[in-house]
């Protein structure tokens, strides 16, 4: 059967949309993806110095040092272990959490800080990645080793550090409950800034303004792909780990929040799967990590009624 002309047009016309989305799918995940990387956090400088806690050095599998302070309560079988927030020291455990050993916990705070690469200077601090998870789970195991292999340990992560928490909550069944200050999701991040970015970048745009979420989610996954890729490192997925069944999990968040709005909050809410497992603190007046500040006495009474429930 002989096409007609109108068919060729018709045919030529898909093959130019074909060759557009695969355009734009190389040429906007690598622009989009170098926008993400090159991003820093740099949290307000704050002098901290620990004079409550004892340095240790911990080595992993690979006689890898991994600094951490570490706070004992004798005789105690519960340990918080902290994780602090891109560009702050571990001496900031105190900031967050140094009412918790008046709660019958050891303290440890580690160190996850990253030197710098090659990418940029801090490069990839604020990301959190399965090399930070692999950290904090080396110091679970000399915690399980030093303080009884029967210790309940508590995790309590800030922003980045949260993740890192989250994600290594999974991999060992000794942790009970995480405490998540300023939880976010890389993949949402990446959404909203293809949402800003993309109208001003995709010339020509088959969508104008608003794209589809359907795109958006499309580039979203090729950009944490392509990410992962260029980096060489193994990013969080925050998403995919509270769609599964996980332990208790106390999330706070500021109200005015910039860096995981509202939206973002409510996002994460949403797709949790284990609704039970999960307990909301949001501080109204409190932006990224600053409820403990806007309302210290508030924000110690939810941790201590969370850790004494779990």
């Amino acid at each position: 059967m002989k096409l007609q002309p109108v068919a060729y047009i018709f045919l030529g016309f898909l093959s130019a949309v074909a060759a557009y989305f695969i355009h734009a799918a190389f040429k906007y995940t690598r622009m989009i993806s170098g926008i993400f990387l090159s991003l820093v956090y740099k949290p307000a400088f704050e002098n901290f110095s620990s004079g409550l806690s004892e340095k240790i050095t911990i080595l992993d599998s690979s006689d890898r040092e991994v600094e951490a302070l570490f706070v004992e309560n004798k005789g105690s079988r519960k340990v918080l272990i902290f994780c602090h927030e891109s560009g702050a020291p571990k001496e900031s455990w105190e900031k967050y959490a140094h009412f918790i050993p008046g709660s019958g916990f050891h303290i440890l705070s580690v160190d996850l800080q990253k030197p710098s690469t090659a990418l940029a200077e801090n490069s990839l601090s604020q990301w959190p990645t399965r090399e930070d998870v692999e950290r904090l789970l080396t110091v679970i195991r000399w915690a399980k080793g030093s303080l009884g292999a029967d210790v309940k340990v508590v995790l309590f992560g800030v922003s980045n550090g949260a993740d890192i928490a989250l994600g290594a909550s999974f991999a060992d069944p000794a942790v009970v409950a995480v405490v998540a200050d300023g939880l976010f999701s890389m993949k949402e991040i990446f959404r909203d800034y293809i949402r800003k970015w993309a109208p001003i970048l995709v010339k020509p745009s088959l969508f104008g303004d608003k794209h589809p979420d359907w795109i958006v989610n499309l580039f979203t996954d090729l950009g944490f792909w392509y990410s992962q890729k260029k980096s060489g490192a193994e990013f969080v997925d925050v998403e995919k780990l509270l769609r599964k069944k996980h332990v208790p999990i106390l999330m706070i968040h500021g109200g005015v929040d910039d860096y995981a709005p509202g939206t973002h909050q409510a996002f994460l809410e949403k797709i949790n799967s284990d609704r039970k497992s999960l307990e909301r603190f949001v501080v109204p007046n409190a932006r990224h990590n600053q409820a403990v500040v806007v309302a210290k006495g508030a924000y110690e009474e939810k941790i201590i009624n969370f850790l004494e429930k779990s």
